[in-house]
Formats: C-alpha cells, structure tokens, sequence
C-alpha cells in the first residue's frame, strides 16, 4: 500500500499512479459487496442514437446488428466483405438515417482528410487493394476496445483487410487487442517512446518495440473472427540476425537480417482463415516493432494506444525513424488520440502546441499530401467539486489547445468531450454505466458508443467531402 502512494510524490511519476484522482467509490462498493451499476441508457444526450447493446461483449456484434449500425443500403447489408462485392455508390452513399441525431462532427478544413476520403473512393471503385487507418492513443484504446468497435463498423462498410497491426507487447499488462491472443518469452528488452530509453530513437511505429536474443520468442493467434492471408513482421535491423518463423505449426522461410541500423519488413502468404504465428530469435540480435494481420483487399484499422501516453513525447523519436516506418506502413489516415494525462502535466499552452505541432510532423513524416490527420481531442474527466462531478478544468483547456493546433498543424479536429454531452459528462455517464468511477476512462458500453459515433462523424466528412468536391468539378 505504501508503494502505490510513492508515484503521487512527483509529477514525473505520474503514468505509474493507479488512481487519477482520490475516489472513495470503487473501495465503497468492495466493502458493500456493491457492484457497479449496469448501463440502461446507452445515448446521453446530445449524441448519435441508440447504439449497440450496452452490456453484451465486443465479439458478440452479430453480422446483421454490424450491417444495421453501420447504416448499409439493403441492396449491400448482406454483404460480408463489401469492397468485393458492392458498388462504389453503395459503399459511399451516407443517408440521414445513417448519421442519426448525432450533433457533433469533425471541425476545420476536411481538405486535412482529403488523401485519406479519396482512398476510399479508390478502394471501392477497384483502383486500389488497402486503405489504412492508423490510430495512435492512450489508455483509452490501449485495450481495443473503442478502436475495435469502429475496425468492425468501417470494414463492414469498405471491406475487412484484416485486424492490422498489433505490438508484440505493450508497456503495460493492460496492452490487449480484441481476437488476438499472444504469448511472449522472458528476456525481450523493452523499448517505448513515452520513457525515450533507445539512444537511437527507433520505436516503430506504436511507439514499443522489444529487443531479443537467440531463444527469446513470441506467439501471436488470431481467433477465427480475425481471419488473415498475410503475417507482416516489422523489425530494425541490429547486425547479422536470424528469426525463425512458424505458421499454424509449420516452418516459414526465416528472416535473414544483415545490414545494421536499418528499417524493414518481411511478410509471409496463408490462405484466407484463422492462423497462429511463432517467432523466434535464433541468431544475433534484433529489434521487432509489431507484426500486421492482414488480408487481400479492405480497410485496415491499427489500434495503437499505451497506457500513461502522451503525445507530445513522439519527439523523443527520430525523425528518420519515423520516416521509413510510416513509409513502409504508409497509412492514409493518422488519428491523434492524446490529452487526458498531458492534462496532468504543469505544461504551457506554448509548450505544449509546440512539441505537439513537432510531434504531429514527425508522425506524418513528410506524407501528407498522401494522409489524412485528425487530432481526436480527449475525453471528458471529471472531478469532484461540492458534491457534483464537474469537467477537470485542466482537460477543457487541452481541448481549446488542440482545436487550435489542428488549424495551425494542418489537421482536422473532433471533439470527444462534445460527443459525450460537454460540461460534467463524465459524471453522468458513470452514472449510465458508460464510465468507470475513475471519472476517466469507458466502460464496454461506453466504447461502443464513442466507437460508434466516432464512425458517424467520419462518414459526415465524407459526405461533406464529396459534396465540396462536386461543386469544385462544376
């Protein structure tokens, strides 16, 4: 007990506090045997309509439920992987019925995701095989939860190109991804962007690498929901390295690393289905950044959140790094998800605009004429203030920072604070069962709701997209 307090002795200890703040709820209900309160509202208002049912489990969205959330013309709600087998008008076509009652959408200039809407019009009319979606976060997607909600509503609609790209191991227990199960050895060292201890800056691109020698292995299994036809490994090379790899039991061609210093990536082909992958270090030495379970042709959604991240601590990453990794994953949109513990930070306004504006360049890594970038501002967090649950002043003020940013970084801005109901949120929401008592983080129902209306907004742009490209055509 007195360990857990030493983290609140210093601000540099902060992403190792338990608590945000000093809450008696969560220890009342164990002494009461009390559990949490079950979610029976789904929508606060404002919001985007009912959404899924709050308290079933992610995995258990049945085809015709994602078909029905993901508001798909008749004619195409049938189909499983749309991009094959619907026309470019369907996937495309975003109905009122679609976007529900939902008030909030992406602000700014949607030029900022002009790259990534014109990929999509390219995936369903046949012209290209993959859209990527890369989205980079704290707590809030650490487990893929969020995330996995809007992967399943956006590749309902453009086509399933695979669960993507997952860590070998996150900085923290709490690291999961949904559908994805993986064992990981003893002896991998650990590197990660938020504590900068690489002296070469290279932490690919989710921001945790791990580092091994012969003997040290993993194994990742993608359950049967997660089909696949590719196994990409990407890795930096440390000098002469071999990785031994299997696949469902059976020996792959290995990785045969040599040159020192250098970014890469090696992919294996499996038929279309569920498979389990090992690898294993069996010379040299190397650092492994993630591995990406993909498929032929669709929309791949990389969750990338740590637990305690901040944004603004990608410029601890070398941008050169950075360069070649975003090159090879080449996503077509990157959303920036950070701000609920910056809000713990004593950081100015100009401190803070000014490393996340380097930041935001670093991670666009001179692509953005071909990526979309959308900061994702944080949710709401409450506090208590005489006896009511109020916003934290500290996280309206990341907010204001961030819309601002967004204009001057060239970046669209959404507001997820404003997507729960602004002022107290938070608060209310605990009360729904859409978030924990923490007053910081979702619950399951939550997750699906902010997943659902974070996929609505996306769908408005291109709407509002499109429309802005027709007039200019005239």
């Amino acid at each position: 007990m007195l360990a857990s307090l030493v983290p609140y002795l210093s601000p540099a200890l902060g992403d190792y506090r338990y608590w945000d703040r000093w809450e008696w709820t969560p220890l009342q209900r164990a002494a009461t045997w009390n559990p949490p309160p079950k979610a029976e509202v789904a929508s606060p208002q404002p919001g985007p309509g009912p959404g899924p049912s709050p308290n079933a489990a992610e995995e258990d969205i049945s085809d015709q439920e994602l078909a029905k959330l993901a508001g798909l013309p008749s004619a195409a709600s049938a189909t499983a992987d749309l991009a094959q087998g619907a026309t470019a008008s369907q996937a495309l076509l975003v109905g009122d019925d679609v976007l529900g009652e939902q008030k909030v959408w992406i602000e700014g200039d949607l030029q900022a995701l002009g790259p990534f809407y014109k990929a999509l019009q390219e995936l369903v009319a046949g012209k290209r095989q993959k859209v990527r979606i890369g989205h980079w976060g704290d707590s809030h997607i650490a487990n893929d939860g969020l995330t996995h909600v809007v992967r399943l509503l956006l590749q309902k609609r453009f086509g399933d190109g695979g669960h993507g790209y997952t860590l070998v191991q996150g900085r923290t227990e709490w690291y999961t991804h949904k559908g994805i199960e993986r064992t990981v050895s003893d002896g991998w060292k650990l590197y990660n962007f938020l504590n900068g201890n690489a002296k070469d800056g290279a932490y690919g691109y989710g921001g945790v690498s791990v580092e091994g020698v012969p003997g040290d292995n993993f194994t990742l299994s993608a359950g049967a929901k997660s089909p696949s036809t590719h196994w990409i490994l990407y890795y930096r090379s440390l000098g002469k390295a071999t990785v031994a790899v299997k696949i469902d039991g059976k020996v792959q061609a290995p990785l045969q690393l040599a040159d020192s210093g250098r970014d890469g990536s090696q992919a294996w082909a499996v038929a279309d289905g569920k498979h389990s992958a090992n690898f294993r270090v069996t010379a040299g030495r190397v650092r492994i950044h993630g591995v990406a379970i993909e498929r032929d042709q669709g929309l791949v959604y990389d969750s990338l959140g740590e637990v305690g991240a901040r944004g603004t601590r990608w410029t601890q990453a070398n941008a050169e790094h950075l360069q070649a990794v975003m090159s090879d994953r080449a996503p077509d949109l990157l959303i920036l998800n950070y701000g609920g513990n910056e809000r713990q930070d004593p950081i100015s306004e100009a401190t803070y605009t000014k490393k996340m504006g380097e930041a935001i360049e670093r991670l666009l890594a001179g692509r953005r004429d071909r990526a979309g970038c959308l900061l994702l501002g944080p949710s709401d967090h409450g506090e208590r203030d005489k006896g009511k649950i109020i916003s934290d002043p500290a996280i309206v003020r990341i907010i204001g920072w961030q819309r601002k940013l967004a204009k001057t970084a060239g970046c669209a801005f959404l507001d997820a604070r404003a997507l729960m109901g602004g002022e107290g949120s938070m608060g209310r929401w605990v009360k729904d069962g859409l978030g924990w008592s923490d007053y910081s983080h979702f619950t399951a129902a939550g997750e699906r709701y902010m997943g659902q209306a974070i996929y609505r907004a996306l769908l408005q742009g291109l709407r509002r997209w499109d429309a802005d490209q027709a007039k200019k055509a005239k």
